[in-house]
């Protein structure tokens, strides 16, 4: 072997040495990145254990053996909201599955009236003691009885669901579904398709049906759960809908920007409002048949634009926003068909004008105490509420 040759082979034999150091080297260094990244989420996961991150309430799967959506039965746990907790309540779920400090007993007679909503009736934000459901129980006492049915995401077609639950298990007296401004228009898949609702599907006829869309618990729900540190990310910081806080950008136009009112957008497009305007009628001709009771049974409770009704001006300012306009669609034909409508509006009005306490959290336009106080006032004060127990009681 000459010079040359034997030089060559020494610097490639150097070249190669060099490779494999440097590719160890990226190996360790890779090692090294995610042995610090497992000791920090062990660090987190041990710091967020100590905090108070968003347990989340468990939902059961839905199929025809378990029709309506509900939670995992005779658990406890803690709701929060937001990176900063801004919100902690501590929630129980009771033998049906529903937020209630107390059991359903279907084998009771004594009066039973039944409170159907979304979130607002599910209230997961607020002690128990201070809910609307909770505050109508006491009132009625021993002799009645006041179950609740809510949990978040439902509309006018999931209450249907509801109100049949109700019947075919307790066989309520009287009836009180709480209406918000999402109710309408999230009643159809057309416009959402949230896995465990039921919702208004289009039939060949054109006729509205109601339809449920199964749900099996996610294989990775209990995983999750498991983690604080998961469901801080996952729930508190709510990391799925990052995306939408990116949607307004800083010299967009006032035009441009979304506008909602009363937890919905503004906008009141004829085909939405057209769409809406059918979900009332199906829903109001639905009721009835759905809850086993006379309409004269049922009160329909309409939440009011928040907090537009602080202010006159600014009231004023969304009357033909589409909550406005199907709050008003919705109350005048209930009264037509011969409901009971209970508008939240006076009542909010009145009481805002007497203490100047407003009825919503800070940052979460659901109702906090005092809001329910006011449900339930309106409520008790209701001919349902009297028909139900006999008379109208004393306030305890």
């Amino acid at each position: 072997m000459n010079h040359r040759s034997l030089r060559s082979r020494e610097v490639l034999c150097g070249v190669g040495s060099q490779q494999r150091a440097s590719w160890r080297k990226i190996r360790l260094g890779i090692v090294a990145v995610l042995l610090s990244c497992c000791l920090a989420a062990f660090v987190l996961e041990g710091l967020f254990r100590l905090l108070p991150v968003n347990e989340g309430l468990r939902g059961l799967s839905v199929d025809e053996g378990n029709p309506v959506f509900r939670f995992t039965p005779h658990r406890e746990s803690v709701y929060s909201r937001g990176w900063n907790f801004s919100i902690v309540n501590h929630v129980r779920t009771n033998n049906y599955g529903f937020i209630n400090d107390h059991d359903y007993d279907p084998r009771l007679t004594t009066p039973l009236l039944a409170v159907i909503g979304d979130s607002f009736v599910e209230a997961v934000m607020v002690p128990f003691p201070q809910t609307g459901v909770a505050r109508l129980a006491e009132a009625a006492g021993a002799g009645g009885r006041v179950y609740g049915f809510g949990t978040s995401g439902s509309s006018l077609s999931q209450y249907l669901a509801y109100a049949r639950f109700a019947r075919e298990t307790f066989h309520p007296d009287g009836l009180t579904v709480v209406i918000v401004g999402n109710d309408f228009d999230e009643s159809l898949r057309k416009y959402k398709n949230e896995p465990g609702l039921h919702y208004f599907a289009e039939s060949p006829g054109g006729a509205l049906t109601l339809t449920r869309l199964d749900r099996p618990v996610p294989w990775w729900r209990d995983l999750l759960g498991g983690s604080s540190l998961g469901m801080y990310l996952y729930v508190n910081l709510e990391i799925r809908e990052v995306w939408k806080r990116f949607a307004y950008r800083p010299g967009q136009s006032v035009i441009s920007r979304p506008r909602f009112v009363g937890n919905t957008a503004a906008e009141a497009t004829p085909e939405r409002v057209a769409d809406s305007d059918r979900v009332i009628e199906a829903f109001l001709r639905q009721l009835p048949d759905m809850a086993g009771l006379p309409v004269s049974r049922i009160a329909l409770v309409v939440d009011a634009p928040r907090p537009e009704l602080y202010d006159e001006d600014a009231l004023n300012a969304v009357s033909d926003s589409y909550f406005a306009l199907m709050r008003a669609h919705l109350m005048n034909q209930a009264r037509a068909a011969g409901f009971e409508v209970l508008d939240m509006q006076p009542a909010l009005i009145a009481d805002y004008r007497e203490r100047h306490l407003r009825f919503e959290f800070p940052d979460d336009n659901h109702w906090h105490g005092i809001g329910h106080e006011v449900f339930a006032r309106v409520v008790r004060g209701s001919k349902v509420y009297r028909n139900t127990f006999g008379s109208d009681r004393p306030r305890p």
